[in-house]
């Protein structure tokens, strides 16, 4: 047995690679605790075998340390800091390369073979600890559009999941499997696990690539990634893009993050209505937003130049809605971007890609890049999850992938049951790591969500997604006392943090953009009190706006405890009245309380949540 280790730059991570017996595997660890045991690497060709008989024949170690920036981000800063190693390895088949990656808040490996080849299926996979009982994962679907759920190891073989699966290593150790990364040279992935082994989740090809997978040039496999630490520093890990290319966009200023007015998520038919769709030109402007998408239904009914220009008096600009399936022959699809390009529209909502083959993610790569090349903005919609490729693809600014506001609508038998309050705190820290994601957040009345409308304004500020689709209606937003709030917001930030969070449970986050903070903070299933300390803020006053969940139609014992204050002899006697009635428990989801207080670098506040609720609260110095 031959070990060949690197360690993070802060020697808290060891990833390991071993030669034993002719087969590589390889394992990581982070502060001592195992994070993946040892797992196997290869490939299979259709003339190769390449996952034994090898001999490691070089071995070369090196770092890297830089930084650079994404114009629509999480954070104005991304580091790129790390220790490498790169193993040749040989067997009758020819040389295979393993790159091998350890960075403070992960590691990961990809596979080259050096000549142009085939790939028939990977062998290398992730090897759950021992000590995990459970996995949080999402069963694969095309669209990936479901919930992430609790998955008992000894399950795991009944279906394939999607990247990325979730679970504690530890105390305060959190674990993530994903893939960075992701080209047409190669396609997407799953994991797979067998009956007997299910501790060991293999990599295996898109569902629907039923051919090899045909590389013109040398085989490069996406990274395998392992994102580890806590939730605070897994949510603000940047791996994933630093795994990626540099950007192919050599003048960024045409990318602008911002939200968008859309009609289509309460309003269906609204894409062939000429007319609403200047209705809600008129509202993107009225709440200060920068966008108005037009989804499907425009063609033949739709102005779109004169949307455009009616828009452009608004200071407001237009975003279209096209079928990926008319977009798939290159040189038709350049025409076509070329023709919207001169009408003035700066967005192109792409959907129904439904897929992780070579075949689907290479479309991507070719919209991608005549985008880049007409300076328009993306975001592609029911497909795969993206994998830190808004390095590459800045100007991609969101991916759907995920069961979001749409859901509400219940237009699936499929997954009827839609997003609900445990989903909206398991996304955070599953599906949003991989990059922005297009749940299309805020629904205050058209739909019944189960959250109170505090819970839905918080979503845009812990959910990332640089072009940000609000899914309620115009005349429900104008109505509601939140708006206000909204008309604030920002969907690319300098910096983020996570107050406090548990997946599926509860989530409180704050954000900045310049010297504004917002704080997002949502729970599930039962009522909790948020608490965090302000210890994220310069020194000052700052003037703090609170958009709160009004839990004056609560009685004390369904409340968090504290929160309504303690039980009296007054409401024990109320209580006791009530017996002889029928049992009601009511609560005015759509209550919403607006505070304003001053608040100073330090100060620890404790806002009440009900059950399925939430806050936002912006925060602005003096």
């Amino acid at each position: 047995m031959i070990n060949y280790e690197i360690s993070s730059p802060n020697e808290k991570l060891n990833l390991r690679f071993t030669e034993e017996k002719g087969r590589i595997f390889w394992s990581c660890r982070k502060n001592n605790a195992v994070i993946s045991e040892a797992a196997p690497i290869g490939l299979i060709t259709p003339d190769a075998d390449f996952s034994e008989g090898f001999r490691i024949t070089k071995a070369e170690t090196g770092s890297i340390d830089t930084s650079y920036t994404i114009p629509a981000y999480k954070k104005a800063v991304c580091h790129d800091r790390c220790n490498t190693i790169t193993l040749t390895v040989e067997n009758e088949g020819g040389t295979m390369v393993i790159e091998g990656r350890a960075y403070d808040d992960g590691a990961a490996f990809r596979l080259i073979l050096p000549e142009k080849n085939e790939v028939v299926r990977e062998i290398s996979s992730f090897r759950l600890p021992e000590q995990v009982p459970s996995v949080t994962g999402m069963k694969w679907l095309c669209s990936y559009e479901d919930h992430y759920h609790p998955v008992p190891v000894e399950d795991l073989y009944q279906n394939l999941l999607v990247l990325p699966v979730l679970f504690q290593a530890g105390r305060d150790l959190w674990a993530v499997y994903a893939e960075a990364a992701v080209f047409g040279n190669y396609g997407g992935s799953t994991l797979g696990a067998v009956k007997e082994d299910p501790r060991t989740l293999t990599i295996t090809k898109a569902v629907d690539q039923l051919e090899n997978i045909k590389c013109e040039g040398p085989v490069t496999t996406p990274w395998r990634v392992v994102i580890a630490g806590s939730l605070t520093e897994i949510t603000d890990s940047n791996l994933l893009e630093n795994l990626n290319p540099e950007s192919i966009v050599k003048d960024p200023s045409f990318i602008k993050p911002g939200i968008s007015a859309w009609s289509w998520m309460t309003e269906h038919s609204s894409g062939t209505d000429e007319q609403r769709q200047l209705d809600y030109v008129d509202f993107a402007a009225e709440m200060g937003w920068p966008y108005s998408v037009v989804d499907g239904g425009w063609p033949g009914h739709v102005d779109i130049p004169k949307v455009v220009d009616y828009a452009a008096k608004k200071n407001v600009k237009i975003w279209i809605w096209e079928h990926s399936a008319r977009l798939r022959d290159p040189k038709k699809a350049e025409e076509t971007l070329a023709l919207w390009k001169s009408w003035g529209v700066v967005g192109l909502k792409i959907d129904f890609f439904e897929s992780d083959s070579q075949k689907r993610i290479a479309q991507m790569g070719m919209l991608a890049e005549l985008a880049a090349k007409y300076q328009l903005m993306l975001n592609f919609h029911g497909c795969t999850k993206p994998s830190g490729t808004i390095r590459v693809w800045p100007h991609v600014l969101s991916y759907e992938g995920v069961q979001g506001g749409e859901y509400l609508a219940n237009f699936s038998s499929f997954t009827p049951s839609g997003p609900d309050a445990a989903h909206n705190c398991t996304l955070p820290f599953t599906r949003n790591l991989m990059g922005p994601m297009d749940y299309t957040p805020v629904c205050y009345e058209s739909y019944i969500t189960g959250t109170t409308d505090a819970h839905q304004t918080a979503l845009p500020v812990i959910f990332l997604s640089y072009i940000t689709h609000c899914g309620e209606g115009k005349e429900k937003v104008e109505k509601n006392v939140c708006k206000d709030f909204l008309k604030k917001l920002y969907t690319s930030w300098d910096e983020g943090k996570l107050l406090e969070g548990c997946p599926a449970s509860y989530v409180t986050m704050a954000r900045r953009h310049d010297e504004e903070w917002f704080v997002g903070g949502i729970c599930a299933r039962r009522p909790r009190n948020a608490e965090f300390t302000l210890d994220f803020l310069d020194e000052g006053i700052y003037e703090a706006e609170l958009y709160a969940d009004d839990l004056s139609d609560l009685r004390p014992t369904d409340a968090a405890k504290g929160a309504l204050g303690e039980m009296t002899p007054e409401i024990v006697a109320f209580l006791e009245a009530q017996m002889s009635r029928p049992c009601q428990h009511q609560h005015d989801v759509h209550k919403t309380r607006v505070d304003h207080f001053t608040v100073r670098k330090g100060d620890r506040l404790m806002i009440p949540e009900s059950a399925n609720g939430g806050f936002a609260l912006y925060l602005k110095k003096r």
